[in-house]
Protein backbone atom coordinates (compact mmCIF):
# COMPACT_ATOMS: atom_id res chain seq x y z
CA UNK A 1 0.00 0.00 0.00
CA UNK A 2 1.35 3.51 -0.99
CA UNK A 3 1.47 6.51 1.84
CA UNK A 4 0.29 9.61 1.19
CA UNK A 5 2.96 12.28 1.66
CA UNK A 6 1.23 15.63 2.66
CA UNK A 7 2.56 18.63 4.04
CA UNK A 8 1.48 19.92 6.99
CA UNK A 9 -0.49 22.74 6.56
CA UNK A 10 0.99 26.04 8.52
CA UNK A 11 -1.06 28.75 9.81
CA UNK A 12 -0.13 31.92 9.01
CA UNK A 13 -1.72 33.67 12.23
CA UNK A 14 -1.69 33.62 15.80
CA UNK A 15 -4.57 32.07 17.94
CA UNK A 16 -5.62 34.27 20.69
CA UNK A 17 -6.87 32.13 23.86
CA UNK A 18 -7.94 35.38 26.00
CA UNK A 19 -8.93 38.95 25.42
CA UNK A 20 -7.20 42.19 27.36
CA UNK A 21 -10.48 43.73 27.30
CA UNK A 22 -9.06 46.24 30.19
CA UNK A 23 -6.24 47.23 27.51
CA UNK A 24 -9.35 47.44 24.41
CA UNK A 25 -11.26 49.60 26.46
CA UNK A 26 -7.58 52.01 27.00
CA UNK A 27 -7.09 51.97 23.63
CA UNK A 28 -10.50 52.59 22.69
CA UNK A 29 -10.20 55.51 25.06
CA UNK A 30 -7.46 57.15 23.63
CA UNK A 31 -8.92 56.69 20.20
CA UNK A 32 -12.38 58.66 20.39
CA UNK A 33 -10.30 61.22 22.90
CA UNK A 34 -8.12 62.01 19.67
CA UNK A 35 -10.78 61.18 16.96
CA UNK A 36 -13.38 64.10 18.75
CA UNK A 37 -9.87 66.28 19.73
CA UNK A 38 -8.88 66.40 16.01
CA UNK A 39 -12.08 66.37 13.55
CA UNK A 40 -14.90 68.47 13.66
CA UNK A 41 -17.17 66.50 12.02
CA UNK A 42 -16.93 63.78 14.50
CA UNK A 43 -20.57 64.15 16.73
CA UNK A 44 -20.61 60.60 18.87
CA UNK A 45 -18.88 57.48 19.13
CA UNK A 46 -20.51 54.34 19.90
CA UNK A 47 -19.38 51.01 20.98
CA UNK A 48 -21.56 47.79 19.74
CA UNK A 49 -21.99 44.24 19.83
CA UNK A 50 -20.24 41.78 21.61
CA UNK A 51 -17.29 44.30 23.18
CA UNK A 52 -20.37 47.16 24.54
CA UNK A 53 -22.35 43.80 25.65
CA UNK A 54 -19.56 42.16 27.43
CA UNK A 55 -20.45 39.00 25.56
CA UNK A 56 -16.56 38.80 23.41
CA UNK A 57 -14.69 35.45 23.16
CA UNK A 58 -11.13 35.06 22.08
CA UNK A 59 -10.97 35.99 18.24
CA UNK A 60 -14.06 39.21 18.66
CA UNK A 61 -13.71 42.24 16.67
CA UNK A 62 -14.13 45.64 18.33
CA UNK A 63 -17.74 47.26 16.38
CA UNK A 64 -17.52 51.01 16.48
CA UNK A 65 -19.97 52.92 14.67
CA UNK A 66 -19.21 56.88 14.62
CA UNK A 67 -21.60 59.21 13.84
CA UNK A 68 -20.62 62.16 11.76
CA UNK A 69 -22.17 66.02 11.18
CA UNK A 70 -21.27 66.20 7.34
CA UNK A 71 -19.03 64.05 5.09
CA UNK A 72 -18.17 64.24 1.44
CA UNK A 73 -17.13 60.72 0.52
CA UNK A 74 -19.85 57.66 0.66
CA UNK A 75 -19.42 55.22 3.89
CA UNK A 76 -17.79 52.50 2.26
CA UNK A 77 -14.78 55.08 0.92
CA UNK A 78 -14.90 56.88 4.69
CA UNK A 79 -13.42 53.14 6.42
CA UNK A 80 -9.99 53.83 5.99
CA UNK A 81 -10.13 57.63 7.39
CA UNK A 82 -11.21 56.15 11.00
CA UNK A 83 -9.14 52.98 10.88
CA UNK A 84 -7.76 52.84 14.47
CA UNK A 85 -4.44 51.50 14.65
CA UNK A 86 -2.47 49.35 16.77
CA UNK A 87 -5.60 47.88 18.32
CA UNK A 88 -5.10 44.43 20.47
CA UNK A 89 -8.30 43.32 18.59
CA UNK A 90 -9.43 43.37 15.29
CA UNK A 91 -11.83 46.49 14.73
CA UNK A 92 -14.64 47.16 12.31
CA UNK A 93 -15.72 51.12 11.63
CA UNK A 94 -19.01 52.76 10.63
CA UNK A 95 -18.62 56.33 9.75
CA UNK A 96 -22.17 57.82 8.99
CA UNK A 97 -23.87 60.97 8.99
CA UNK A 98 -27.05 61.57 10.79
CA UNK A 99 -28.82 62.03 7.71
CA UNK A 100 -27.55 58.40 5.95
CA UNK A 101 -28.38 57.23 9.66
CA UNK A 102 -32.12 57.98 8.98
CA UNK A 103 -31.79 56.22 5.74
CA UNK A 104 -31.13 52.74 7.98
CA UNK A 105 -33.68 53.32 10.76
CA UNK A 106 -35.30 49.94 11.06
CA UNK A 107 -31.87 48.32 9.99
CA UNK A 108 -30.39 45.67 12.46
CA UNK A 109 -27.19 47.41 12.86
CA UNK A 110 -28.90 50.70 14.39
CA UNK A 111 -30.83 48.75 16.81
CA UNK A 112 -27.54 47.35 17.96
CA UNK A 113 -26.12 50.96 18.32
CA UNK A 114 -29.12 52.56 20.15
CA UNK A 115 -28.91 49.54 22.67
CA UNK A 116 -25.35 50.15 23.41
CA UNK A 117 -24.32 52.50 27.00
CA UNK A 118 -20.38 52.77 25.63
CA UNK A 119 -20.73 56.12 23.54
CA UNK A 120 -18.43 59.09 23.85
CA UNK A 121 -19.18 62.36 23.13
CA UNK A 122 -18.44 65.70 21.99
CA UNK A 123 -18.09 68.28 25.24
Amino acid sequence: MRQSHMRRRSLDSAEIKSVDAARVRRCMDDYAAQLLATNPAVEEIVVFGSFADDTYAPGSDLDVFIILASAKKPPRDRIPDFLPRGFPVPTDVFPFTRAEMAELDSSPLLDAVRRSSWRYRRS
